[in-house]
Formats: C-alpha cells, structure tokens, sequence
C-alpha cells in the first residue's frame, strides 16, 4: 500500500514561523500547503526555484545581513549532520 504522506520536521525562529503564519492566512493556505507547493517546485525545477548567489565582488546592498547569517549557520549545521550520518 502506497504511504500517502509524511513527516517533515523544521526548526524554526518563533517570530518567523508567526509573521509567515500571518502571511499565509491571508494567501488561504497553512504550513503544510505551503511546503507541499515549495517541494513541488524544488522537484519541478530540480532544485530551488530561485537563484541562490553570492553578491558580486563582496557587494552586500539589498542583502538581509540576518537571512545571510541564517544562510551560512543552516549550511554549517546540515554540512556537520551530513558528516556524522556519513560516519
């Protein structure tokens, strides 16, 4: 028999997962939905649905400096998890 869904489990900042609950309300759908459309994507496009770069030559303008932070500390931390799942 065919699983028909699963688990998926995030971490996230409490004021983050709010003001996204908020945003989400008002689009008609919940956290689920919301995964299910951006996993879709990440099959569709077999990876994300957007670029993700570094500015050019260090420029930094129009970058959140918290969404940068937030972007190196994930890699680190799945990068050390991948490791230890390696072992």
């Amino acid at each position: 028999m065919k699983q028909r869904s699963t688990t998926v489990r995030a971490l996230i900042d409490p004021k983050k997962k709010e003001n996204v609950s908020k945003i989400l309300r008002r689009m008609g759908i919940n956290h689920s939905e919301a995964i299910n459309i951006f996993y879709s994507l990440i099959e569709e496009y077999q990876g994300f649905p957007f670029d993700l770069k570094l500015p050019v030559n260090g420029e930094k303008k129009d970058l959140n400096p918290d969404l940068i932070s937030h972007l190196k500390h994930s890699v680190k931390r799945n990068y050390r998890l991948g490791e230890l799942l390696a072992k």
